[in-house]
């Protein structure tokens, strides 16, 4: 291992990597050494792509393909050291609008899928007695918010499901944890934007006064995955500028 290459040798799983943060992810793991499995449902033409990553093209909520994925990276590389659990939906609808539909893809996807896919990880790296999960939750699963109750209660759920993981895994090599992003310049926020007055409500109240960038959660990333973070197991690594404070 070196300092310009501090996870040379690593094997990480991205699922989510087609958008603004898992790209920023796969990039960040990339130019950190470690080789890269970049999934989404729909991965980046070819010309797009980041040379010596592999891509796959994936559903999250296709559990046996899930596994499939699992087992066939350990096969053509001898291992998995970590698996990024990044791939997310937000469906923006006030309680009394929101459908049963609409409820439980925003369930399959960002809970049910996150869980599936780190027990087939798990499932891998406890026969070699290693391996970090992270899961990307969010802010809204630790404070609530308007209009997206879905999906801050399947944020909420996915903090607490890695707490749990954590503590069954732990004795078993792996270690669990979680990222709460707050407000992240993505296409996901771009509701904020649409309102100059409520953008900049919510500046006001972000102590940082900007929005996150991808990088600042794929730098989260990485460290939970590195040596740095050895002793980090069970813990949500909240990255939003404060918002949550107030």
């Amino acid at each position: 291992m070196t300092h310009d290459a501090p996870l040379h040798g690593r094997v990480v799983v991205v699922t989510g990597a087609g958008g603004s943060i898992g790209a920023a992810a796969v990039q960040g793991f990339e130019e950190r050494g470690a080789t890269v499995f970049a999934v989404d449902r729909d991965v980046p033409q070819e010309n797009d792509r980041r040379a010596g990553v592999e891509y796959r093209t994936l559903d999250i909520t296709d559990h046996r393909a899930v596994d499939d994925l699992a087992v066939e990276v350990v096969r053509e590389n001898g291992r998995l050291d970590g698996w990024i659990n990044n791939a997310g939906v937000l469906v923006r609808a006030t309680a009394l609008e929101l459908t049963p539909e609409a409820w439980d893809r925003t369930m399959d996807v960002n809970l049910k899928g996150a869980f599936f896919a780190a027990q087939a990880a798990a499932r891998q790296m406890i026969q070699a007695g290693r391996g970090v999960i992270v899961n990307v939750a969010s802010y809204a699963g630790l404070k609530a918010r308007p209009n997206c109750a879905d999906y801050a209660s399947s944020k909420a759920a996915l903090i607490h499901l890695t707490s749990c993981l954590a503590v069954e895994w732990g004795p078993l090599g792996l270690r669990v944890n979680a990222i709460a992003p707050g407000y992240v310049d993505t296409p996901m926020s771009a509701w904020m934007r649409e309102s100059p007055e409520v953008f900049a409500q919510y500046m006001d109240r972000t102590p940082s006064r900007r929005l996150g960038e991808p990088l600042d959660i794929a730098q989260a990333m990485a460290y939970l995955v590195g040596d740095e973070s050895a002793y980090v197991n069970g813990h949500t690594l909240v990255v939003d500028g404060g918002i949550s404070l107030t």
